[in-house]
Parts: C-alpha cells; structure tokens; sequence
C-alpha cells in the first residue's frame, strides 16, 4: 500500500531536494498542505498534479 499523506521530509526527498527551502517555495506557489493535529502533510497526489501544472518545455530557437 502507498503512502497517501507524506510528510515535508518525504516530499523533500521525492523530490530530489537538498534544501527545505525548495520545497517551502511549492507551497509558497500553491502546493497544498494537509493539517494534520500539528504536523504537516502533503498529499502525494496533489504533490504530483503540482509538478504537471508547472512543467516547462525548453526549446531551442535557431
């Protein structure tokens, strides 16, 4: 079974990121966060509909 809600540390790593600040920018951008008693989550889901709605395609123009 996956894990539905992980924590900030897991999306970190998910992600590739060394620094927490990376990931404080997502959810400065809008990445959602779930409360959850006093701890912080993200939804797995909502972590990688974010990642769809902000992919750029590079092109090179001659």
């Amino acid at each position: 079974m996956t894990q539905q809600l992980i924590s900030f540390k897991e999306a970190q790593n998910y992600l590739g990121f060394k620094s927490a600040a990376s990931l404080r920018e997502y959810v400065n951008q809008g990445l959602p966060v779930v409360k959850v008693g006093s701890s912080k989550r993200i939804d797995i889901d909502d972590l990688k509909k974010f990642i769809q709605e902000h992919k750029t395609v590079n092109t090179i123009i001659k």
